[in-house]
């Protein structure tokens, strides 16, 4: 018992470690800049018009800024697009219903559920839900008339609209500033993989190397659109269909523990030091490279750097990467076993709960309450949940005095801006460290758009009446993670594994059955097994967030999708190649050995090894078989049911 009592406080000393710790990474001034402008200069415009309040209001439109990272223009053109729709039709319900609090709770709930839906579908980083929120709060409880809705929409728009110039101002000068980049991480990875076949390393960097693809392959896809259609668009989308060929090459070798040349690893390393230069007049060419005979590696990365220079034919347009439809984004997560809609509903339930709770509550500016507790379940994960519990606390109380001192002396409405300007600067340039200091300038500056034209008497009573409601809103909304579904996302880890493995089997059976030669480009089989990874790849990384942790098993898992996922890749590869078909004994083994791992994943039962058979001219997925096959027995080798592990805990 008393060991259990100390692993236990070991555990919360580890948290909240975990929640104060200041990350390492450089400071994004330039878009520190972009976004205090972004906040700042609608209010500076209305101060000079005379129209102070308007001002204030369309600074709310400047918040869709905030929405932008370092993402290819065709995406990042339509993300602040409707950022600031959303805000303006945030703002815009807010007023309409500023008389009517319990609408107003339900439509605080939809809004912050449809936010959170979106932004888990398309897996976009960034605040999801919280500036909606927020925007929808404050012209909810400081409208003076609901018959000026679309007056406070139109001026929130109008603000977004500043920041969508602000967002694309660049696009002329670096047009494809942000796929270069991750082509770049993409080769360099490709070059430390290339150097570490053979090694004990070779897997755990196999890894990272598929992750900078992947994350190359999203960038490239999101940049596709009609205006930003070029010549080096065409030539990056190349490059990256080149390096999934050289993984191809790499990981035959690695897989069988053979080194790869130095000249292939060199040949990598200039290409990805030369990407971003390419096209410049500054870059220089190498000299040609020199090709080994019958070495497929080292011809790959010939092809690769002859598209670099120009020296060999692009390919057509016609191949362009593309983005999933927005049929398809909806539809994968438009289900009851989703996690995308599940933490929507949760999302959307609590914050309406939280509204109705501040409704009800004797308090000023009850809006406080909701807003903590959307902040607070903005994190991705029961683990970052609390985390941000933490950091919006301690953050806020001190956000909550500096606004305060600020605020008590009646600032004129150029000093507002100013501080509007720098509060805003200040949170992208501390949100990269850590949320509890951005909470320092977050709520200020949210206090000074909706507070600026209040009389504050009493400055303790203000500052702790808000300190109130945020510990208040901050409970509700972890409370609300943790009693609805928090251990949801490992309860379905080993359902969407089996059916992960299934759709495989399906797909690779198609693929190499005597009756089927010849498949269309995409065939319903593999779009279901590229819905399952991805499905399973969301289920893992929210598992890891949640309480209690248990990283042995959930290591091991990720393991199994790694191998899964990797095995996908190459059915895709052998799809587009000529294939020697299976017998039908061949074909019954593949059927039981997919559905014997399946079953002992999803039943978690002790696995012993498999036949696996052989796949005439693909020796590389009989290899990703039998890693797949390791995989799932260590993952099984020792079964534990979920109910001894409540009890044990």
């Amino acid at each position: 018992m008393k060991r259990n009592r100390t692993a236990k406080n070991m555990e919360f000393r580890k948290l909240l470690k975990q929640a104060f710790a200041l990350n390492q990474r450089p400071l994004p001034w330039a878009k520190a800049l972009a976004a205090g402008i972004s906040s700042g200069l609608p209010v500076l415009i209305g101060v000079l018009l005379g129209q102070f309040h308007y001002g204030l209001i369309a600074g709310l439109g400047g918040l869709a800024f905030l929405y932008m990272f370092n993402e290819p223009y065709a995406l990042r053109s339509k993300k602040i697009f409707f950022a600031a729709l959303g805000l303006a039709v945030s703002a815009g319900l807010g007023v309409l219903l500023s008389q009517q609090p319990f609408l107003a709770a339900a439509a605080v709930g939809a809004i912050g559920a449809l936010a959170v839906f979106i932004f888990g579908a398309y897996q976009f980083t960034g605040p999801s839900a919280l500036f909606f929120v927020l925007v929808f709060l404050i012209n909810n409880h400081t409208a003076e008339s609901p018959a000026l809705f679309f007056l406070h929409a139109l001026l929130v728009f109008l603000g977004g609209m500043l920041s969508w110039l602000m967002a694309m101002w660049a696009y002329p000068f670096k047009p494809h500033s942000a796929e270069a980049k991750a082509m770049k991480q993409g080769y360099s990875a490709l070059t430390t993989l290339a150097e570490s076949a053979g090694s004990a390393e070779f897997y755990e960097v196999r890894q990272h190397a598929w992750s900078a693809l992947k994350s190359a392959e999203t960038t490239l896809s999101n940049a596709t659109a009609k205006w930003t259609r070029s010549n080096r668009l065409v030539q990056l989308t190349s490059l990256h269909l080149q390096a999934k060929t050289i993984y191809a090459e790499i990981i035959k070798r690695g897989d069988r523990f053979s080194a790869v040349s130095k000249e292939a690893a060199d040949n990598l390393r200039l290409i990805a030091s030369s990407i971003e230069a390419s096209g410049k007049k500054s870059f220089a060419a190498a000299p040609r490279m020199q090709t080994e005979t019958g070495d497929a590696l080292t011809e790959s990365t010939r092809k690769a750097y002859d598209i670099l220079t120009g020296q060999r034919d692009k390919r057509t347009r016609d191949t362009e990467l593309k983005a999933a439809s927005f049929k398809s984004v909806f539809a994968d997560s438009f289900n009851k076993h989703s996690m995308v809609f599940f933490a929507a509903i949760r999302f959307g339930v609590v914050l309406a709960f939280a509204a109705l709770i501040a409704h009800f509550l004797p308090i000023d500016l009850s809006y406080w309450v909701t807003l903590s507790a959307a902040a607070v379940m903005s994190g991705a994960t029961i683990l970052s949940t609390f985390n941000r519990s933490l950091q919006r606390s301690v953050g806020t109380i001190v956000g909550i005095v500096i606004a305060a001192i600020i605020l008590s002396f009646q600032p004129d409405g150029l000093y507002v801006a100013f501080m509007i300007f720098a509060f805003t600067a200040l949170t992208e340039l501390a949100i990269v460290l850590n949320y509890a200091v951005a909470a320092f300038f977050i709520t200020p500056n949210a206090l000074m758009l909706a507070e600026s034209t209040s009389q504050i008497g009493d400055l303790s009573y203000f500052a702790s009446a808000r300190i109130v409601d945020v510990l208040l809103g901050s409970a509700i909304g972890l409370l609300g993670v943790l009693m609805i579904g928090r251990r949801r996302a490992s309860s379905l880890i080993p359902q969407l594994a089996a059916k992960t493995l299934r759709s495989q089997q399906r797909f690779m059976s198609l693929l190499f059955s005597p009756y089927s030669p010849d498949i269309e480009a995409e065939p319903i089989e593999l779009k279901k097994m590229r819905t399952n990874l991805t499905n399973l790849k969301l289920v893992l990384d929210t598992a890891q967030g949640e309480l209690p942790q248990r990283p042995e098993n959930l290591a091991l898992l990720q393991q199994v999708f790694f191998a899964a996922e990797q095995l996908g890749f190459l059915l895709e590869n052998a799809a587009q190649k000529d294939r020697l078909a299976l017998s039908p004994v061949q074909l019954g083994q593949l059927y039981l050995f997919f559905d014997m791992m399946a079953n002992a994943i999803e039943g978690n039962w002790p696995f012993a090894e498999h036949v696996i058979p052989e796949i005439p001219g693909f020796p590389e997925i009989e290899q990703e078989l039998a890693a797949l096959q390791e995989t799932i027995r260590m993952s099984t080798r020792e079964p534990k049911l979920p109910e001894q592990d409540e009890a044990i805990e």
